[in-house]
């Protein structure tokens, strides 16, 4: 962040004595078209899947006004107008690189670190979450590794199957003494991915939260994003990502792991058992509640799942989502209603780099 934290009203805050009772989101995206934004880019695949129809329908934006320059005016109207996020960290995305070459015709989506970086600067409640590649050339790699910590980073971010990095790669390992000689996260998508293509399905296996373990051996702090879904995870039980990354998260102290969850893009019917597991862990003491942080995945859709405990149906969905008013807001209120443990939506501050 920038020299100074701030609170709603504009006055600088020490950053050692009110943070910790801070509510941030630590897992919001600013995504766009690329129509005005240099190195912002969305593909046409991505432009047409579903994930994005929805995020504009949540939006209540049609695709003929889907320029950069309003998604970024309607997010960031989003968080201004929260009466409950004090900030939120917008992501960047970087692309995918192979043999430290950047290969757009396997990219799907880039958001720029340099336009995440200008929204920080300009909005106060905005938080820098930078995304650099570990397969780029290693000296430039650092380098911009190196610019985004000295803007400000609080967080690095990766999704692994879109970008295709495997997190157990040795070219990883640069990286992650960087990040822990910084004291900065690195969040990471964990179990399967709905949402983002990627161009190489075997991919998909390097968001095994099981292949993070190298970052947090050498002293990274970690965050798994999403509680790591699985399809059919109840039909497997003990053999999905999220039996995984509990198993993790419960030897965390033992090992002496950075290792956190966030619980981002869980208001759906489908994620309603990952709720209950996390209360259950934290309640029967297995799991520290340290070890959950708040995320939202804004501006994906949120269900409230506390009156919904059936899949909707699109019409449903429309209906459900059109009557809400601030996401930010709704969001909070659906795992506070919920009965989310109170501390993992102020957690993030002994975590993220302030």
């Amino acid at each position: 962040m920038n020299e100074e934290v701030f609170n709603r009203s504009g006055s600088a805050l020490n950053s050692n004595c009110l943070l910790d009772r801070k509510v941030i989101d630590i897992h919001a995206h600013m995504v766009g078209i690329g129509d005005t934004v240099k190195g912002m880019f969305s593909s046409r695949e991505f432009l047409s899947s579903p994930a994005f129809s929805s995020m504009l329908m949540y939006l209540k934006t049609p695709p003929s006004a889907a320029t950069d320059a309003k998604i970024r005016q309607v997010l960031l109207e989003e968080v201004d107008s929260s009466g409950s996020i004090d900030y939120a960290v917008f992501l960047a995305m970087d692309g995918v690189y192979k043999n430290g070459k950047f290969v757009a015709a396997e990219t799907h989506l880039m958001v720029p670190n340099d336009y995440i970086i200008d929204l920080s600067r300009m909005n106060k409640k905005v938080l820098f979450g930078a995304s650099v590649h570990p397969y780029r050339e290693a000296t430039e790699m650092l380098s911009v590794a190196k610019r985004c910590v000295d803007e400000g980073a609080a967080l690095f971010m990766w999704s692994p199957s879109e970008q295709q990095i495997n997190p157990e790669d040795d070219r990883c390992i640069p990286f992650y003494v960087c990040l822990a000689r910084e004291g900065i996260p690195l969040l990471v998508h964990s179990g399967t991915e709905f949402t983002a293509r990627t161009t190489a399905f075997r991919a998909d296996a390097y968001n095994d939260p099981g292949r993070l373990k190298i970052a947090l051996d050498i002293g990274v702090k970690v965050i798994a994003a999403h509680c790591a879904p699985s399809p059919g995870e109840d039909a497997m039980p003990g053999r999905g990502y999220w039996e995984v990354l509990l198993d993790m998260l419960g030897t965390a102290e033992e090992k002496k792991w950075g290792l956190y969850s966030d619980i981002s893009a869980c208001c759906a019917p489908s994620k309603i058992g990952y709720l209950e597991r996390v209360k259950l862990e934290i309640n029967e003491g297995r799991i520290s509640p340290k070890r959950f942080l708040y995320g939202s995945d804004f501006p994906m859709p949120a269900v409230d799942i506390n009156y919904v405990k059936k899949p909707l149906t699109p019409g449903e969905m429309i209906e459900h989502m059109s009557g809400q008013g601030n996401h930010m807001d709704n969001h909070y209120r659906i795992l506070k209603d919920f009965g989310i443990h109170g501390s993992i939506f102020t957690n993030a501050s002994a975590v993220l780099r302030l």
